[in-house]
């Protein structure tokens, strides 16, 4: 045993010994003189502990001051007061429309890109979809696809801004690219956009609505929606 474990051990109970620890003061003067000082500041300390304290003479029960409360403002009546009132919900609801109108409105790209994103395992599909299938897709979106020459791998009804949209999958030459038929979204001209890898584009579409096309890397995406418009078909 060293001297730091051993005055460790009498520092953490100065009253135990253990057979160990006995072995070690009986051949360390040094430990032993510790062990007594610590036994005497033990004993000292219990005395101190138990001792009664003495109850002060002078002791005295003082009452806190008693602050004045502030009295409150005068509540205006009459016409005034409630012209005042009405003023100050007038402007409350004013500064509240004015914040609700002027508040930044997420872009179209950046939904679309969001939308993208949460589906990208649609990405991975490789078998072609049924004509059927994809058929009852495009159906609520008044959009026919000619599949002669076109492969969809995934088609998908999603909810986009409040509003079930055609989401689909296609292989094309450059790749497998994503298109969202968005009639309820109206652009005045073709967008493009590209963001953590992706690139797209939003073009107006004969319909009235937003042919959104979407693909991983930079292809040339007008090129692909230039291929793809000869088998769409707006139905109404």
């Amino acid at each position: 045993m060293t001297h730091d474990e051993a005055r460790l051990l009498i520092g953490a109970a100065p009253g135990s010994v253990s057979p160990t620890l006995a072995a070690h003061i009986a051949q360390c003067s040094q430990c032993a003189l510790f062990q007594q000082q610590m036994q005497r500041m033990d004993r000292d300390l219990s005395r101190l502990l138990a001792a009664p304290l003495r109850e002060r003479s002078d002791t005295r029960i003082r009452a806190l001051p008693v602050m004045p409360r502030a009295r409150a403002a005068p509540v205006a009546h009459g016409f005034y007061g409630l012209m005042a009132l009405a003023a100050s919900l007038v402007l409350s609801v004013g500064m509240a429309f004015v914040f609700w109108t002027l508040r930044p409105e997420p872009s179209l790209a950046a939904g679309v890109l969001d939308h993208v994103g949460r589906e990208s395992a649609s990405w991975s599909q490789v078998t072609p979809m049924t004509a059927a299938a994809t058929s009852a897709v495009l159906a609520g979106a008044d959009v026919a696809l000619d599949p002669a020459d076109t492969t969809v791998t995934y088609a998908r009804s999603c909810l986009f801004n409040g509003h079930w949209v055609p989401h689909l999958v296609v292989r094309t030459a450059a790749g497998p690219v994503t298109v969202m038929v968005l009639n309820q979204e109206h652009i005045a001209a073709r967008q493009s956009f590209r963001q953590n890898g992706y690139s797209g584009i939003l073009v107006p579409a004969p319909g009235g609505g937003t042919l959104a096309v979407i693909a991983q890397g930079d292809p040339d995406l007008d090129a692909v929606s230039r291929a793809l418009g000869p088998h769409l078909h707006w139905t109404h």
